[in-house]
Order: structure tokens, then C-alpha cells, then sequence
């Protein structure tokens, strides 16, 4: 299965995502939704967000060029919000991965899609 099919199928499949990518460690970006236009500096911020946690709650994060308010930021999850929008950022061994919810998804379901794949990364040491 590519990187493509594992968001189409796995995160956008399941109703509970709205955009998503899967990103390298480095920012680089493995394979993201059609409608999800996340610019290459983004990633590699987001990227940097694992490592720099504390810059991340004072400045926020700008994904497709709108700012989001960084609601919590450690380790292996970062959470952002923009009014009724936001997104999950989770890390694995190898990757990382976006998903951001809007219209009217509920955000505890992206979480836990999203988090349901980070899981099965960790579980193949990915």
C-alpha cells in the first residue's frame, strides 16, 4: 500500500478527516490528500514543533497559509485550533502524520483516526 492509499483510505476513507498528509521526520511529505495544499516549509515547521514545543504554543502553526492556535504540544501529539476548524499532528518512529478537521467533523473522531494510524506505524516500527 503507498502513502497515498493510507491517507486516502485510512485517514480521508473514514469521514472523520478532512485533509492529511504523512511526513517524514525531516518535513518532507510522503503523501497527502488531493484537497490538502500544505507547503513544503509547513511540514518541515511541523516538523520542528516535536523539537521546539514551547515555540510552537507562543507562535502557533500555519498550515495552506492560515495561522492556528497550538492548544498543546508534546512529544508524540501536537493540537491546533482556528475557530471551528483544527487539526492533530501525530509522530511515530519514522513519520508524522496531519490531519486537520473542518466542517463540522468531529474533532474527537480525526483525533482518534488519526491516532488509530500512528498506532499501526508504531506497532510495524515505522
Amino acid at each position: 500500500m503507498s502513502w497515498q492509499d493510507l491517507v486516502n483510505n485510512n485517514l480521508i476513507g473514514t469521514g472523520h478527516v478532512s485533509k492529511a498528509a504523512i511526513c517524514g521526520l525531516d518535513g518532507s511529505i510522503w503523501g497527502k490528500s488531493d484537497n490538502f495544499r500544505i507547503e513544503p516549509a509547513e511540514a518541515q515547521n511541523a516538523a520542528k514543533g516535536f523539537t521546539a514545543k514551547d515555540a510552537l504554543l507562543g507562535t502557533g502553526l500555519r498550515l495552506e497559509g492560515e495561522k492556528y492556535f497550538v492548544l498543546q504540544a508534546d512529544e508524540d501529539r501536537i493540537i491546533g485550533k482556528k475557530a471551528s476548524n483544527g487539526f492533530f499532528i501525530y509522530k511515530t518512529g519514522q513519520a508524522f502524520i496531519i490531519s486537520i478537521y473542518e466542517g463540522g467533523v468531529q474533532p474527537e473522531m480525526c483525533s482518534k483516526a488519526t491516532g488509530a494510524l500512528a498506532d499501526y506505524f508504531k506497532s510495524i516500527n515505522y
